[in-house]
């Protein structure tokens, strides 16, 4: 039955914390994440490479945390498993499980209202027709876009 302090969200019912739900009610319902990124981070885009073994994330951090962070496009590596689903290959307590790809040189003055303009600060991320060619958008300044090929 749904009722006023429940919510439908997919195929799952979500109850409004109570004080009869609380932290081991979530731990019975939920799944821990499988790969964390720091807090502030804001991934918003990814993008598997052609084979499945890279994702592609856009952190496209905050501008009111101090120091900043984000701001930057990491390559996550993947593996697949024996049954055909795929997972990240560092450990699933790993917080360092990718590496940076394409970042800004001082990340200390990306921060601030108004300051994050002036860095780079990916937003969207998608392969060209052939997966030859990673196309990064920046919402920042002039609004550019990147254009990446491995060498």
């Amino acid at each position: 039955m749904i009722t006023d302090k429940t919510f439908k969200t997919g195929d799952q019912f979500v109850v409004t914390p109570n004080a009869t739900f609380g932290d081991d009610a979530c731990k019975e319902k939920a799944m821990p994440p499988r790969l964390s990124f720091q807090a502030h981070s804001a991934p918003i885009s990814a993008a598997f490479d052609g084979t499945a073994e890279n994702m592609y994330v856009t952190l496209h951090g905050s501008w009111d945390r101090t120091p900043p962070t984000g701001y930057k496009l990491v390559e996550i590596p993947f593996k697949r498993n024996e049954d055909g689903t795929y997972e990240p290959v560092a450990a699933a307590d790993s917080r360092e499980g990718y590496k940076d790809i394409l970042s800004n040189k001082d990340v200390t003055t990306c921060g601030g209202f108004g300051a994050a303009g002036a860095c780079f600060r990916p937003a969207a991320v998608v392969w060209d027709s052939n997966n030859a060619r990673l196309v990064v958008s920046s919402d920042a300044q002039q609004g550019e876009l990147y254009i990446m090929a491995k060498a």
